[in-house]
């Protein structure tokens, strides 16, 4: 699937997305196999907005980044999943620019202007 050249920018990768943790109840968001853009220069963490992440194990997961319990957490947008807590095992990958929702084709996370 071609990137719209409006999402083009230096740096920026294509994973997919693997379960439903980034799934609102209502069925929007990351939904399982999506295709995510991540800018991998883009690693300042602000509150509330989604990253690509890597955890200790080398597994790949897209989380929205916000405090939990007064602690910088990893939370999923599907309520069915609770936070996890950022380690220094955890790496930033890069900010999640858009992603690919089946049949509406690339979809902005909001970001920038984007």
């Amino acid at each position: 699937m071609p990137i719209p050249l409006g999402f083009r920018r230096h740096g920026m990768f294509v994973v997919q997305a693997d379960g439903d943790s980034m799934t609102l109840p209502d069925g929007s968001g990351i939904t399982h196999g999506s295709l995510v853009l991540v800018h991998g220069r883009d690693v300042l963490t602000e509150r509330g907005h989604c990253y690509a992440f890597r955890l200790d194990d080398g597994t790949l997961v897209l989380k929205r980044l916000n405090l939990y319990q007064g602690r910088p957490a990893l939370h999923s947008d599907n309520p069915a999943y609770g936070p996890l807590l950022l380690d220094a095992g955890i790496r930033n990958l890069g900010r999640v620019y858009a992603y690919n929702v089946a049949g509406r084709g690339w979809v902005s996370s909001g970001y920038r202007g984007l």
